[in-house]
């Protein structure tokens, strides 16, 4: 057997048996990847030692480049749940975009609440405030839930400081603020499509919730239009300081990003530099969420929020440890070298490889994290060999792991049980189609993209 039939086999027997392990057993995705690592080197013809060897390397330089990042992530994120910042932070986008603009408000805040919250805490956090609505004005709960959703995924599957967009970036080894902006450009026509499928879905199935706030009810005749009353809103942090914290870091990494591009060499080039260096920016935004968040809270349980953010967070940080093991396994056995070549005798743009590649792994296991991580361990030796954009990259596999949100993913059953849609053909018109609708338009968006630049 050739040295490159022998790669390719090992690297199709590790996918399989990555999968199966996945989808079939209630192994530890840590292990599953693990796993996956070794199986890719040994099988390869890699020496056991190097194998080993490649694994401690490619887990060591993952941790360095994100491990504090997320650290830092996960702890403003359980600040933001705990004080009642997030609830807040709605409520103001609600009064502030006035009546009639509830679709794009929830939109909004879902977006930025996500960017330092698991898609799903965000979501179960801020649907109080879509049941509000919907009592308040009747307006579908499907529409305000799925645009909420949208909102919600868009910024989980896309922008970092998100789990999946930063842990990708880290292993494609792309810049965070281009990340960012890309992640941004790329999302903003997938939730336009998501708000005006949302408003389609929620008159084909039309239920608002009841004037006692629990069940649901579908007569619209009954509802009794009313506005906010000031006396509902539940007592929290001032809206303004809830958002500080998540603004400030993008915006101190945004400056220093363009300043960088526009080669600025002024006398403050290196402040702004220093400042605007994710470690330094998340842990400023930290800081923040600290001192003008905690403050709504008793000492003693201030400590325990952030050491909860923590304990949350270690199971990501193993896991995106784990994929940059994999990763360096893969390059090292020459698998990406043999895949890009292959591919580069083939009519297939580079840039579809993740894409194509997540959206399998997405369909196969559920998790949208996972399928990022994944395939951000097994195409970043390709993309460097064919010379594909790191950050180009890392958007076709959070994009493709956007596919077909379905029975194996957890925001799934978050929402259509949250929305009441109990029969299947509901549930999956409810979110399956909406997250395929966004894997679409990124799709053509990828292509775009990748004949322009």
């Amino acid at each position: 057997m050739s040295h490159t039939t022998q790669v390719l086999v090992a690297l199709g027997i590790s996918l399989v048996v990555l999968i199966f392990l996945l989808i079939k057993t209630r192994l530890n995705p840590f292990l599953a990847l693990l796993i996956g690592a070794v199986l890719t080197g040994v099988l390869g013809g890699m020496n056991p030692v190097d194998v080993a060897e490649a694994v401690k390397t490619g887990f060591g330089n993952t941790m360095a480049s994100l491990g504090i990042l997320i650290g830092f992530g996960v702890m403003i994120g359980k600040i933001l749940e705990v004080s009642g910042a997030a609830k807040s932070m709605g409520n103001s986008f609600l009064k502030l975009m006035g009546e009639g603009r509830e679709v794009i408000a929830l939109v909004i805040t879902g977006f930025l609440t996500s960017l330092a919250i698991f898609c799903i805490p965000a979501f179960l956090i801020l649907f109080p405030l879509a049941k509000d609505i919907s009592r308040r004005t009747g307006i579908s709960i499907n529409t305000l839930g799925i645009a909420l959703a949208g909102g919600c995924l868009w910024s989980h599957e896309l922008v970092p400081p998100a789990t999946g967009p930063i842990g990708g970036a880290g292993i494609f080894n792309a810049d965070i603020a281009q990340t960012m902006m890309w992640g941004f450009v790329f999302g903003l026509p997938m939730v336009i499509g998501v708000v005006i499928y949302s408003k389609w879905i929620g008159k084909k199935y039309y239920r608002y919730v009841g004037q006692d706030g629990v069940s649901f009810e579908t007569d619209k005749s009954k509802v009794v239009r009313r506005k906010l009353d000031e006396e509902e809103i539940e007592e929290g942090p001032a809206a303004i300081f809830a958002i500080i914290p998540i603004i400030v870091p993008v915006l101190l990494i945004l400056i220093n990003a363009i300043l960088g591009t526009l080669h600025y060499k002024g006398s403050l080039s290196p402040v702004i530099g220093f400042f605007g260096s994710p470690i330094i920016a998340l842990g400023i935004g930290l800081l923040l969420a600290v001192y003008l968040l905690n403050r709504h809270v008793a000492k003693k349980e201030a400590i325990g929020i952030m050491d909860d953010g923590i304990a949350s967070g270690s199971k990501i940080l193993m896991l995106i440890g784990t994929g940059g093991a994999l990763g360096n396994v893969v390059n090292q056995s020459g698998v990406g070298e043999v895949i890009a070549n292959a591919v580069a005798r083939t009519s297939l743009p580079a840039i579809m490889i993740p894409f194509i590649i997540a959206t399998l792994i997405r369909a196969i296991q559920g998790s949208g994290t996972v399928a990022i991580l994944t395939t951000a361990s097994i195409t970043a030796p390709i993309m460097q060999t064919l010379g594909v954009d790191p950050v180009q990259a890392n958007m076709a596999a959070c994009i493709g792991a956007m596919f077909f949100s379905y029975f194996n993913d957890g925001y799934f059953w978050t929402i259509t049980e949250s929305i009441g849609a109990t029969q299947t053909k509901e549930q999956i018109m409810s979110w399956s189609v909406p997250t395929t609708i966004c894997w679409a338009i990124g799709g053509i968006e990828l292509l775009l993209v990748g004949m322009i630049f």
